[in-house]
């Protein structure tokens, strides 16, 4: 008799046996196969975030040095001047030629300028003029109409919608080839009765930058720009008596490169004594591999060309930390999951086959008495082993896919951020410009299905498994001669 026939013999005769070993490998397969989904799935999302959030590093002037800060006098004012290290186009160029560097964005490029526009009231519209000193009701007739004018090479790359703190809701967003096109927000919209095509002005006042007594006096011509956008924000910024206009995000535009360098020339034009270009304050860069960028920043750090030793360099990782908490545990879970899973079908099902070989030793000897070969015996069981494996394991492929949508399902509601938590914070830089930051995830969302390099996985590792576990438990056929097994009977 075949070798195949006798063991589907054995498997029908032993029913209650047989019965056992496939309802325990149909567990222990879609225990295996939901944790192995659960991990795919959370790596999956992991990989997703760490090429939205991940980035690459940030290169910014380093103030807290007093070696790089000095004291002025200029215009009858006191300030401090960055006199370190220079952020330049050219050291920008110089970096983008290195291999894994894709782009850049600029996130702190944005000037002060004029509007004729309604906007949220902040501390100016509270503020009261005071005799005798710069708080004129003149000058907080400027104060209380001037926003921030940010600027974008590229809109998608933008920090604030890169991160999700703004999306576009209406239109598009902003590109390179942009020309003297602007971002308002749906409040800010709303608020004056704009709509995509409309045209916005904007003006760069002296009162603005220096002290004047005129304070509405224009420099250069104003600025005409045309609605191509809405930005819909993901936070709620709290009203505060020591948020001025200009520091409610809601008030603020979003304009083209072509827009901010013009703005940039005319105060540069009309600047009372000697203009002094700082370069640019911090730039983010992006790589096309985030796990690279920690040998990017050190053989950026090692180009004599690239001077960046006053300057401060660090990946830019908050965003992806923040957002990848919650898939983070699901992986880490799962992980233990499939460990607790692998372990427990290799000793059990070991065990399994153990105690079945030792209540097959009469058959053992039987077979050997008319000339039965050991391999052809332990072959025999493992035949066996491996066809109520392949039968557990097309059930349990069955039974995954919905067992696994159930457990991402749950695996989402457990890992779902705090909804008393806020997803952004949003700080005042210097007390007076908005700055979001995300701090936790969005909403859970895992795939929840079963792939087809899963199901190759759970096959290859329980067919290796039970092959592993027949032939350890066969060790006492194999090593003991046929006459001392005989006698064993």
């Amino acid at each position: 008799m075949l070798i195949w026939k006798r063991a589907a013999l054995y498997l029908i005769r032993k029913k209650g046996r047989t019965t056992f070993l496939f309802l325990y490998m149909v567990a222990m397969a879609v225990f295996l196969l939901t944790a192995f989904s659960l991990k795919n799935a959370a790596e999956k999302e992991l990989s997703r975030l760490l090429e939205t959030f991940g980035t690459g590093f940030v290169i910014k002037i380093n103030t807290e040095n007093p070696a790089n800060v000095t004291v002025i006098e200029e215009n009858g004012t006191i300030d401090s001047r960055y006199i370190g290290t220079k952020i330049t186009d050219e050291m920008i160029q110089k970096i983008l030629e290195l291999d894994g560097v894709t782009n850049y964005t600029l996130p702190r490029e944005f000037n002060s300028v004029w509007t004729d526009l309604k906007l949220r009231p902040g501390a100016w519209a509270q503020f009261e003029p005071v005799e005798d000193t710069i708080f004129t009701e003149e000058n907080l007739k400027l104060l209380r109409q001037t926003i921030l004018a940010y600027s974008c090479t590229d809109g998608e790359l933008s920090k604030n919608f890169r991160t999700g703190a703004l999306e576009i809701s209406e239109g598009r967003n902003l590109k390179r080839e942009d020309r003297f096109r602007v971002l308002v927000s749906e409040e800010l919209a709303e608020r004056n009765g704009l709509s995509m095509g409309d045209v916005i002005t904007i003006e760069v006042k002296e009162g603005i930058y220096l002290p004047t007594k005129e304070y509405h006096k224009t420099w250069g011509e104003p600025i005409r720009l045309e609605i191509i956008g809405l930005f819909h924000m993901n936070f709620t910024q709290k009203s505060s008596e020591q948020t001025y206009e200009e520091g409610y995000m809601e008030n603020n535009i979003y304009v083209d490169q072509e827009t901010h360098k013009l703005i940039d020339q005319i105060i540069a034009d009309n600047w009372v004594g000697e203009f002094y270009d700082v370069g640019y304050p911090e730039v983010i860069f992006f790589v096309d591999d985030p796990k690279k960028t920690d040998a990017i920043i050190q053989e950026m750090k090692e180009r004599e060309d690239i001077p960046t030793d006053s300057l401060t360099v660090y990946p830019d990782q908050t965003a992806y930390e923040a957002s990848a908490k919650p898939y983070s545990l699901i992986r880490m879970f799962s992980m233990m999951l499939s460990v607790i899973g692998i372990a427990g079908v290799g000793i059990i099902l070991y065990l399994l086959m153990k105690l079945t070989v030792r209540r097959r030793m009469y058959e053992v000897g039987i077979l050997l008495s008319i000339g039965m070969k050991k391999r052809t015996i332990v072959g025999q069981m493992l035949i066996e082993c491996l066809a109520v494996s392949a039968a557990a394991l097309v059930l349990a492929i069955l039974l995954s896919g919905p067992l696994v949508s159930v457990c991402s399902q749950a695996a989402e509601r457990l890992a779902a951020p705090d909804v008393k938590e806020e997803t952004y914070r949003v700080t005042l830089r210097d007390g007076m410009y908005p700055e979001m930051d995300k701090i936790s995830s969005d909403e859970v969302a895992l795939s929840g299905e079963v792939t087809p390099e899963t199901v190759m996985l759970l096959i290859v590792l329980v067919s290796g498994i039970s092959t592993a576990s027949v032939l350890l438990a066969s060790v006492r056929i194999l090593e003991t001669e046929p006459k001392k097994l005989l006698q064993t009977m």
